[in-house]
């Protein structure tokens, strides 16, 4: 794992860093927090990628093609009313990402 590459991907689909030390970066996105590992392992509590949100997910996409990074198109699934699409991190890690729902 490269990881100021697997960082700065996940800082530009809204994650922020919460800590870090030689090797590991420790990540948030709203209630989701998860650790990025030198040795490739990402650390997600009963679960191997995280679940992760944007306030508006058509523009997230669009940023994200901008940059030359593809994403399924948006689906509606019963979970995630607001819609989700899936990516892969520069190390092809799966990430779902889901609308989160406007109050």
């Amino acid at each position: 794992m490269h990881l100021p590459r697997s960082v700065r991907f996940y800082l530009a689909v809204g994650c922020e860093v919460r800590r870090s030390g030689d090797g590991w970066v420790q990540l948030r996105n709203s209630d989701t927090v998860f650790m990025l590992e030198r040795d490739g392992v990402i650390g997600c509590p009963g679960n191997d990628a995280p679940e992760l949100s944007a306030g508006n997910l058509l523009h997230l996409c669009r940023r994200l093609w901008a940059a030359s990074i593809d994403t399924s198109p948006i689906s509606y699934p019963a979970c995630a009313p607001g819609g989700r699409i899936t990516t892969h991190d520069p190390d092809l890690h799966p990430v779902s990402i889901s609308q989160t729902e406007s109050r």
